[in-house]
Parts: C-alpha cells; structure tokens; sequence
C-alpha cells in the first residue's frame, strides 16, 4: 500500500522536491490581459512579474474538476493505494472544492482532502512534513493529526511593496482595515484563520523590517522546524535576508519564488518569512 501525496501550484515547493518525492501538482490559473495560463505550465514567475511591473491585468481561479480526475485515477490504480491532497486554504481559493467535485465523481472513499488555511510555504511545509510521515510508514489518520497540530505552529509575515494588487485582487480579507490608509503605514501581514490579516502597523519599511528580524530572532530562540524566505520579483533582496538568516543561526532555510498566482495578488516586491515552531 501506498500513499499518494497530492498538492497544488500554490505551495511553491523547493525545487526539484516534487520530482524527488513523487508529489503530485495541480497547477491553479491566471488569466493575463485575457489569456488563460496555467501556473508553472504555461508561464514563468520572473516572465509574469516583468508583465505586472509593465501594468498588464491578472485575475486567478482554482482548477477544475477535471484536473483531479484523471489525477486521482491514476494513483488509485492499485486498490489499495490511497491518497491525500492538502491545498491552499478554502477562504483564498476554490481549488480544494474543485478537489472534492472530483473525489466524488469517481465515488472513492481513497481520497482524503485537507484544507491546510494557509498558502505558500506555510502549505509547501505542510506537504514536506506528510511526505516524511508518509515516508516513515504513518497512515493518513496519524499524516492528518500531525497536520492538525502543525498549523498552529505555522507563522506567515510577509511585506509588500504596495497594497495595491491585494486590494484589487479582493484577496485582503481581514487587512482590508488597513485599505483607507495606504499611504500611511507598511503593515507586516500575516495569514491567520485561512485569510490575510494585519500583524502589525509599523508606518516605514524600516521599522517594519526590524520588526521581522525580532520576530525570526524570537522564534529560533524557542526552535524551529523549517524556515522559508519568499520572494517575488526582488530575488536578490530577499536571498541576502536569506543568507544573513544563515550566517547568524548556521541553520538551512529555504528559499522560494512566489508563483503568478499568488504574486498576482501581492505584487513584484514582495518579501516572506514563513516559520514553523519546533512541535513539543
């Protein structure tokens, strides 16, 4: 028996991991000035932040039903193989309800889907950490408790240059109280309750970036089991916090580029910290 570990474009896995551990993807879309992509498939990161700095116009959607159809059906193969496909949180997205449409049309009780509340590395270590357990010999039952308890170990923050894109996007949730007064703060964002939210108002990028060093500094001082650095467009920016990360705790981290679908609603300028406390 097997388990099959299913997730979708949003998870922004390090590279080359999906290939080395059998995950499967599901990639999400973004239409741009019109045309339809698929995330990864059909359009680079670096090719779609030059089109956003050059003012074209994205919107996003979940994949169809049809994108796990023929997916779950040929990792249920064998019968009795199972599967389990944990996706971005159900608030931000429709993909885990396309993921369900296709559970139950092919009427198979081998797929167990998982609402990880969360996106980007917060659902990429949510993925590593079931593919180790899958790996060790856990069953879903024990994958699925340890997924339980990890969210509330997960801490996303997260800088944007501008709260633009999440504003148009309608993606802001609980941060659209920090909408009216754009101009005044640069909020550090968070994702909480499956939604963004505001973590703190610091009112300059300085400020706000201190702010994240203490939250980093915090946070290993109690441990830690995976730290991820997000970037969008500003690569360099972010992998020289990255290596200074490094170089002050001699611990690995991970560094991961923001896909379309998420930095169509975050912007080119964006800079993540995802942390997920040591489990006790």
């Amino acid at each position: 028996m097997s388990i099959h570990i299913v997730t979708d474009s949003t998870s922004y896995l390090p590279g080359g991991y999906a290939d080395q551990h059998g995950v499967d993807v599901v990639p999400l879309r973004i239409t741009i000035d019109g045309a339809l992509y698929r995330e990864f498939v059909d359009i680079a990161s670096d090719q779609f932040y030059m089109r956003q700095e050059s003012g074209a116009k994205a919107v996003t959607s979940q994949p169809g039903p049809e994108d796990f159809v023929g997916l779950y059906k040929r990792l249920l193969q064998n019968p009795e193989d199972e599967v389990l496909s944990i996706h971005i949180s159900s608030l931000m997205s429709g993909t885990l309800n396309s993921a369900h449409a296709a559970a139950a049309m092919i009427e198979s009780q081998r797929v167990v889907l998982y609402d990880s509340r969360t996106t980007g590395l917060g659902l990429g270590f949510m993925v590593m950490e079931a593919v180790r357990l899958a790996e060790i010999g856990a069953t879903i039952p024990d994958i699925v408790t340890a997924l339980d308890a990890m969210q509330a170990r997960i801490h996303i923050y997260f800088l944007v240059g501008t709260l633009v894109y999440l504003v148009a996007g309608a993606r802001i949730g609980k941060a659209a109280g920090v909408a009216g007064s754009i101009l005044q703060i640069k909020p550090i964002l968070t994702i909480k309750d499956g939604m963004i939210d505001v973590y703190d108002r610091p009112r300059t990028m300085r400020v706000a970036r201190e702010r994240i060093w203490a939250l980093i500094d915090g946070a290993v001082g109690h441990g830690v089991d995976y730290v991820g650095f997000h970037y969008a467009g500003n690569r360099a920016e972010v992998e020289a916090l990255q290596q200074e990360f490094e170089r002050r705790t001699g611990m690995p981290s991970v560094l991961s580029q923001l896909g379309p679908v998420v930095g169509c609603n975050t912007g080119p300028e964006t800079l993540g910290v995802v942390i997920v406390d040591k489990a006790v």
